[in-house]
Order: C-alpha cells, then sequence, then structure tokens
C-alpha cells in the first residue's frame, strides 16, 4: 500500500512538470498569436496563415543571414494552448481566484513585457506572493492528479520554446556545490576548562 502511494506520488510529481510547462506554454502561444488589426471588416483566423515546415516555430532557415523572424505558433501548438485555456483551466480549477493567479504568473513567465512582474502584479492587489506560489504549485499537482486520476493522455509542451522561459526547474548536476568546511585548513578545536 505504501508502495503505491510513493509511485503515485511519484507520478504526480512528474506529470506536474508537464503541467506547468504545458501552462506556461500556453501563455506564450496565445501571446504570440497575430490578432492584430482584427474587426469585423477584416476577418482573421488565430490559425497560421500558410503550412509549411518550422523548427520550433521558427522558418528552418531561422538566422542564417542574421535576419529574426517573429516567432508564430504551429497548429499543434495553438492546440495545446486551447486544451489549457478551455479544457484544464475550465474543469481542474475550481476557483475564479487560482484561474487568475494560474493565468497571470503563467503570463509573466511567457511574456513579461506584457504581463509584467508576477511580484508586482501580486503587490498591487495586495496579494502575498509566497502564498501565491504556493497555490500555484498546489494547482499545478491538483491538474497533473486528475489528469493522471481520468486517464487523460498528457501532450509534451514544445520544450524548446518551453525551457527558456521556466528557469530554476531542472537540476544541473555540474553546477552542484560540494561540502566545504568552515573550518580553515589545519585548524584543530579546542577545549577550555574553565
Amino acid at each position: 500500500m505504501l508502495f503505491d502511494l510513493n509511485l503515485h506520488a511519484a507520478a504526480v510529481a512528474d506529470a506536474s512538470i508537464i503541467v506547468k510547462a504545458r501552462i506556461v506554454e500556453a501563455a506564450d502561444t496565445i501571446a504570440h498569436l497575430d490578432v492584430s488589426g482584427l474587426r469585423p471588416a477584416k476577418v482573421k483566423s488565430l490559425w497560421p496563415v500558410t503550412v509549411k515546415d518550422t523548427i520550433g516555430g521558427h522558418d528552418p532557415s531561422y538566422g542564417m543571414d542574421d535576419t529574426r523572424v517573429r516567432y508564430r505558433p504551429s497548429s499543434a501548438a495553438i492546440s495545446r494552448a486551447e486544451e489549457v485555456s478551455y479544457g484544464w483551466m475550465l474543469t481542474y480549477v475550481k476557483d475564479d481566484e487560482r484561474r487568475i493567479i494560474l493565468g497571470k504568473w503563467a503570463i509573466c513567465l511567457a511574456a513579461p513585457r506584457i504581463g509584467g512582474s508576477f511580484r508586482t502584479f501580486c503587490k498591487e492587489t495586495g496579494r502575498v506572493r509566497r502564498t501565491a506560489e504556493r497555490r500555484i504549485d498546489q494547482q499545478i499537482r491538483d491538474i497533473a492528479a486528475e489528469i493522471l486520476k481520468n486517464g487523460q493522455s498528457l501532450h509534451a509542451p514544445n520544450w524548446s520554446r518551453v525551457s527558456p522561459l521556466m528557469p530554476n526547474q531542472g537540476s544541473d548536476f555540474h553546477t552542484m556545490a560540494t561540502p566545504t568546511s568552515w573550518m580553515a585548513d589545519g585548524a584543530r578545536p579546542t577545549l577550555t576548562v574553565g
């Protein structure tokens, strides 16, 4: 029984990483949709205009001749963003307050020029940032547990797009500190009886 609980906790922890990345990817995708100039006289679609091979949402020749091409989300990224926005956020996140915090946190990570700083958001709205972060972490675990419980397939995000947006999410064992002693070399403890 204890072994099963540990396996379930490990599965939820693994799924939580993917859920967190998918939420950030959804915010990034929504932030990069081209909907400028949208009005009734000029109908546009949120889907990409043409279908062509891309590498991480960029043209295969991206950066070859020092030209910068704006990131355009692929149709798969848009579908994943719709699943997060219209599926997970409405089905698994029951509280409007948590939806607001989770959405603002994701847009602050994905597009800081649009969303600003999450710290500033918390300060301006009278929220305690650490409490908001704990609620975000708990909600992500709850979403992951519900997805696993329902047997839903969990599609991976575009890691090349999401990884730079989520700092400090993994462990880099090459940069881990080595334990050191506070005592100087050759120093010996002394015992004074008084």
